[in-house]
């Protein structure tokens, strides 16, 4: 059983590499293109330029923060703590930054995208792993719930 669910974890952790990862090489492109655009033109870079900025490296901080969060959350399977409030938390954690992240983004990046629905679209199939998080935090929740009643039950 453990192991079963160690192999779901490890594919799900994948996936959210993979995905941070894809949108890390996606957006180096544009980055290169407005670097270069950047250099070319004399006019400063106005504030919602250093605004965009700063969000993207906000959110890329908080995706890596839900990573570790889920990496932690695997740890502490492994080491059998599997029903603690403190996975429960950790899942919470990851699920919510998982949906918050691509959201943001796809918000900041929608004034200047020439294509929405690659956009926004993109920003869905991420947020539904962060769905996907939440859902089985609250599926532990709900087991610990259980655990502890069937706890106090004599």
């Amino acid at each position: 059983m453990k192991k079963k669910l160690n192999i779901l974890c490890v594919l799900l952790l994948v996936l959210m590499i993979a995905s941070f990862v894809m949108s890390c090489i996606a957006g180096a492109d544009d980055f290169h293109r407005g670097w270069e655009e950047g250099s070319n033109s004399q006019e400063p870079m106005g504030g919602y330029g250093i605004l965009c900025m700063f969000t993207v490296l906000i959110c890329f901080l908080v995706g890596l923060y839900a990573i570790a969060c889920f990496i932690r959350f695997i740890l502490c399977v492994n080491q059998g703590e599997v029903f603690t409030w403190d996975n429960v938390s950790l899942l919470r954690i990851a699920g919510w930054c998982s949906i918050i992240v691509p959201t943001v983004l796809a918000a900041v990046m929608t004034p200047e995208t020439d294509n929405l629905i690659e956009t926004w679209g993109s920003c869905i199939t991420i947020a539904a792993e962060g769905i996907f998080i939440l859902i089985m935090a609250e599926a532990f929740a709900i087991g610990l719930k259980l655990k502890e009643e069937q706890d106090l039950t004599i």
